[in-house]
């Protein structure tokens, strides 16, 4: 009695049908996922039947794509822009009819709301889609969905809601149990729903998550801006600087938002996608050592937020809590460029 030899592993194979491409196995049958005969890859033989082909690049992105490599910037200016515009008219118009407007409630521009909100997410979300490489088998069109249907679900959820009810806060005062609680509950919404968007994808790995962690933490930032934004304008009709406490609001969002969010859910991405298996993600120790760090990391950072809008502190609290902040920015910084070092530092020698 003859016994049949295992099934290959899971891997790029020459495709079974007349079709000159490589196609997808995932170690039981076949996908559809296919790919050019034009691509870079390496054989080896497997069990002297079948070649394995492991698909590789030269790991630059492609060039010619989009608004080319300084697409972030030209969005970036592309909203300084329209702010100019706006704020242009707005001097022109009350130059020409100072008298016009009176007793009238002062609006808010969407396009304003729009662009203070999303302007960074918008520029840093094309950077992250242009080096996108072809063997990483995630579309455009998969990470905007993991961004805008991600982060919308991730906030949506009511969980901080019931737990700021339950301690006895409110929106404008929120209690210390659900800012204690935040991190733990946004990180782990961001990241469930990232894994749920992306169970099918054929390629799960550090880099794919921080891709994917990227997109969701990004999709989050920007409705969650929305609301602050909004918050301010309103907190500040009551005494005429409603416009000013936007501005303000504005800048502090953008400026810190590649550092908050983003940074957090590419980590933890990173570490979830990296721990997984045969296209099926496990329940590490790295991978709860990851989400208590990033929660500890989250909330550290609403704690400094809570201590600048206690005025009791007297005014020195507001240059440390700036200091502090820079700290934090650096250091969030500087470990996602480690990981991104060890994440590429892997992807060399598995290409070894």
């Amino acid at each position: 009695m003859s016994v049949l030899p295992p099934p290959p592993p899971p891997g790029w194979y020459p495709d079974p049908t007349p079709a000159p491409s490589y196609r997808w196995w995932s170690g039981g049958s076949w996908t559809g996922y296919t790919w050019p005969v034009g691509a870079q890859a390496s054989a080896a033989s497997h069990g002297g039947s079948v070649q394995t082909v492991s698909a590789a690049s030269s790991g630059s992105p492609r060039r010619t794509k989009g608004l080319g490599r300084w697409g972030g910037w030209l969005i970036v200016a592309g909203s300084a822009a329209v702010w100019l515009w706006l704020f242009g008219l707005s001097l022109l118009f009350s130059a020409l009819a100072p008298h016009a407007h009176d007793g009238a409630p002062p609006v808010l521009s969407p396009y304003l709301l729009v662009t203070g909100s999303g302007t960074a997410a918008a520029a840093i979300f094309y950077t992250m889609a242009y080096k996108l490489r072809p063997e990483n088998r995630l579309s455009v069109p998969r990470l905007v969905t993991v961004a805008l249907l991600g982060g919308a679900v991730a906030t949506l959820l009511p969980v901080e809601g019931l737990i700021d009810i339950a301690a006895g806060g409110s929106s404008l005062h929120p209690s210390l149990a659900v800012l204690a609680c935040a991190g733990l509950v946004e990180e782990l919404a961001k990241m469930l729903c990232a894994v749920l968007l992306c169970l099918r994808l054929p390629v799960k790995n550090a880099r794919i998550g921080l891709f994917v962690g990227g997109a969701v933490g990004l999709g989050f930032s920007v409705i969650e801006n929305l609301g602050y934004l909004q918050q301010s304008f309103a907190l500040g009709q009551a005494d005429g600087a409603g416009l000013g406490l936007f501005l303000t609001t504005t800048a502090a969002r953008q400026l810190s938002g590649p550092f908050l969010h983003l940074v957090f859910s590419a980590l933890l991405g990173a570490a979830v996608f990296g721990a997984a298996r045969d296209g099926r993600f496990r329940i590490t120790f790295g991978v709860v050592a990851a989400y208590l760090g990033v929660a500890a990391a989250h909330g550290l950072f609403d704690a400094l937020q809570w201590t600048a809008s206690v005025r009791a502190l007297g005014p020195a609290s507001g240059l440390l809590v700036v200091l502090l902040s820079l700290v934090f920015a650096v250091g969030s910084g500087l470990t996602w460029l480690y990981v991104v070092r060890r994440v590429r530092s892997r992807e060399a020698a598995a290409a070894a």
